[in-house]
């Protein structure tokens, strides 16, 4: 994995030259319009069409459910009716990502040979995977393309997506407005609008960091420090307004990044802007950190309490439900730890392990929020190699593209890895869906194991 970086100035092409005006949209944050640049005269509209649908559906990921799905079949149709994107389907296996993510989708499909759950559950779990299969297809979409303007519009239209969902959390929080599927009347839903506080927390997580990769590579002046105002909105949000615990440990991650980035650049200043820099820098971390952990209706100042209840008095408390389900996941590990009991086998087999129970302990989910532990039980630990290398693959695929794009992809995968550890992010439709998209158009943009399809 790349160690994610969001300070310091951006070099737009790092691993190759940028056409003419290219590298100036992506310094100063400007992406251009559709239209002339776009398409070669040698691409098809079908090819033009399915990477704008692919854009499209990135930036949908925030906001609607239905719009990923229509985005989806759409980019595959176009792809289908693109010559250049069949032509690049010999490629496909060039790439370590493409490789990873298909056979663990291959190995899924064939567990269901001998998943403990019925035919039925096992393929409708399966399905719940299908989004691996859209990195081969992106692949073949944008192989070969101007990776500089793609990734600038992919990178732009998420940032303007997520700010949007950041200011209707803030005016649903402050009862300025009522917008959204999950919004209600409670305090915790209250701020909600499209996506719950799990989801809504670790993008908003990912909103700040954006923020601040992007400010880096505008000019000094009103854009940046309105950059650096998204970013410190974003923080506060995921701390204090939607306050999903996967969010607030993501956003910590990132403080601890951003601290340890400002310490290396305040080598090559003088000893005196060092010191004052660093002491700020740690100081307001280390307020909101601090803040986050012991207010009072703080999540994650609840976590121990949670533990406690579950615990002492078998209350189905969030966290205390978790540890459960870890335990019941480490127990089917070591009974099957090479192929596991198939996809979809999570739920069959934990009602098994909580037949006698009441409680808390009685507690039933389809999958143990924890995607290394469902990759365990569903596929022994042949599956959590399998996830793991396509963790890996990306993380590697980072280093020969461009500074930006890497910063991007890396800081979403520090925050999936993160989540991953208590949610099922692969397997949930949101954070795995934005995960694939960023990852496709991100890393694959330009992709030339080098050269056209053609070569």
């Amino acid at each position: 994995m790349v160690a994610p970086h969001i300070t310091g100035e951006v070099t737009p092409l790092q691993t190759g030259a940028a056409p003419t005006g290219s590298a100036d949209a992506l310094k100063h944050g400007h992406s251009a319009t559709l239209g002339v640049g776009w398409r070669s005269q040698s691409e098809s509209y079908a090819l033009l069409l399915a990477r704008v649908c692919a854009l499209v559906t990135l930036c949908a990921v925030p906001i609607s459910t239905a719009g990923v799905n229509l985005g989806s079949g759409l980019v595959l149709l176009f792809a289908l009716l693109s010559p250049e994107a069949w032509r690049a389907c010999r490629k496909i296996f060039a790439s370590p990502v493409n490789v990873a993510a298909l056979t663990l989708f291959a190995v899924l499909g064939l567990s269901i040979v001998y998943s403990a759950a019925s035919h039925d559950e096992a393929f409708s779990f399966l399905l719940k995977y299908r989004k691996l299969l859209m990195l081969p297809v992106l692949f073949v979409v944008f192989y070969g393309s101007d990776r500089s303007k793609w990734q600038v519009a992919a990178i732009w239209g998420l940032f303007s997506a997520l700010t949007l969902s950041m200011l209707l959390t803030y005016t649903n929080f402050f009862g300025w407005t009522a917008v959204g599927p999950m919004h209600g009347s409670d305090p915790m839903t209250k701020a909600w609008v499209f996506k719950d506080h799990i989801s809504g927390g670790l993008m908003m997580a990912f909103l700040g960091y954006l923020a601040m990769a992007l400010a880096t590579t505008v000019r000094k002046g009103i854009g940046r420090w309105l950059l650096y105002l998204v970013a410190a909105l974003a923080m506060v949000n995921v701390l204090f307004v939607l306050e999903g615990r996967t969010g607030q440990v993501v956003a910590i991650a990132y403080m601890v990044v951003f601290v340890a980035v400002q310490l290396l650049k305040s080598r090559r200043q003088d000893r005196r802007t060092r010191w004052i820099a660093t002491v700020a820098s740690v100081a307001v971390c280390l307020c909101l950190v601090a803040y986050a952990f012991t207010a009072k209706h703080s999540r994650l100042a609840e976590t121990g309490q949670e533990i406690q209840q579950f615990e002492v008095y078998n209350q189905n408390t969030s966290m205390g439900v978790r540890l459960e389900f870890y335990q019941r996941s480490l127990a089917l590990i070591r009974e099957r730890p090479i192929f596991g009991y198939g996809a979809g086998s999570v739920r069959p087999e934990f009602e098994k392990l909580a037949k006698n129970s009441t409680g808390g302990h009685a507690a039933m989910a389809s999958n143990p929020h924890n995607e290394f532990f469902l990759m365990g039980v569903q596929l022994g630990l042949l599956g959590v190699a399998l996830f793991v290398w396509l963790l890996v693959a990306v993380g590697r695929e980072c280093r020969r593209v461009d500074t930006l794009a890497a910063t991007v992809v890396g800081g979403y995968l520090l925050a999936f890895v993160l989540g991953c550890f208590a949610n099922s992010l692969l397997l949930n439709f949101t954070e795995g869906n934005l995960f694939i998209l960023l990852t496709g158009i991100l890393l694959f943009g330009g992709s030339s194991s080098q050269g056209s399809p053609d070569s």
